[in-house]
């Protein structure tokens, strides 16, 4: 039941008919017994500035970003974390007393991954990333967290790529030497991906339907595949890594991170994992 004390939080993004977050957030509600609801917010990038602005005066407790606007919100923030700072980009704002605090909860969604790899760690191995967008930076971050000794980053524009990399070196993330870029192709990957534990997808498209795993037999140190995205769930790269033998794990988890990080920023109160899981599984396996 709604009423004048329900606490409304949502997402803002364009589309957000496709988004899993209201299933997740609303369930995990009703399961902790507080007042507060989640709903989707079309928000064209026109609309974008008076919607934020939008957020104190409505009582919004808080809200979810989406693309297209994760890096525009950034400029509408009172104050920002760490993480959006860094990062340049902004997926959850609270608002507080009037205020309005940027987050960005990519880098815990991303460890929360890591820590259901087990018995894969990631502490002291050399690891590769395709692609150097925003997916990418907040990866980069959480590998360095996590211990990640050495990174590749694989990137068709190789400008972009060196802009992480220095961006991962200004912020003392990793030391100059454990740095290095490769382009993306075919006849330059099966090099970049030598002596990688790990290699994780950040593209929008599949490494293996690109020809790039073509030439990538002799990998004997690989010991993990991650492929950011969750639709297909078992898309034709990490099908590749498990005929190797490999650890593998889709988006789904990152994105069960983020929204239980979202959660306890919306909240106050630790997420109930067990129960945004469920309700997320639940969600597309009806769309199945």
């Amino acid at each position: 039941m709604f009423n004048f004390e329900t606490k409304i939080t949502g997402l803002f993004g364009d589309p957000v008919y496709h988004s899993l977050s209201p299933q997740i957030q609303n369930t995990a509600f009703q399961a902790k017994r507080l007042n507060y609801i989640y709903l989707p917010f079309a928000i064209s990038m026109e609309d974008l500035p008076s919607a934020v602005q939008a957020i104190p005066p409505l009582g919004l407790a808080g809200v979810n970003i989406t693309a297209p606007h994760k890096e525009a919100a950034l400029r509408y923030m009172d104050e920002l974390s760490p993480e959006a700072e860094i990062l340049g980009a902004v997926n959850t704002v609270i608002c507080r007393d009037g205020g309005l605090k940027g987050y960005n909860t990519d880098v815990d969604g991303f460890l929360h991954l890591l820590s259901n790899m087990n018995p894969f760690l990631v502490k002291g191995e050399k690891v590769c990333i395709l692609g150097a967008g925003g997916a990418a930076r907040a990866v980069s971050m959480a590998l360095a967290k996590a211990g990640a000794t050495e990174l590749v980053i694989v990137n068709r524009t190789i400008n972009r790529g060196k802009k992480l990399l220095e961006m991962l070196c200004e912020r003392w993330f990793y030391r100059d030497e454990a740095l290095s870029l490769a382009p993306l192709k075919k006849e330059a990957f099966p090099q970049a991906l030598s002596d990688c534990a790990l290699v994780i997808n950040s593209l929008s498209i599949d490494p293996v339907e690109m020809g790039l795993m073509f030439n990538c037999n002799e990998l004997n140190n690989l010991k993990a595949a991650i492929d950011l995205r969750y639709s297909p769930l078992e898309p034709s790269f990490l099908r590749w890594a498990s005929q190797k033998g490999c650890h593998v794990a889709n988006g789904l988890d990152m994105l069960l991170g983020q929204g239980a990080k979202a959660f306890e920023l919306f909240t106050g109160q630790e997420a109930p994992l067990e129960v945004m899981k469920n309700a997320l599984s639940t969600k597309l396996f009806s769309r199945a």
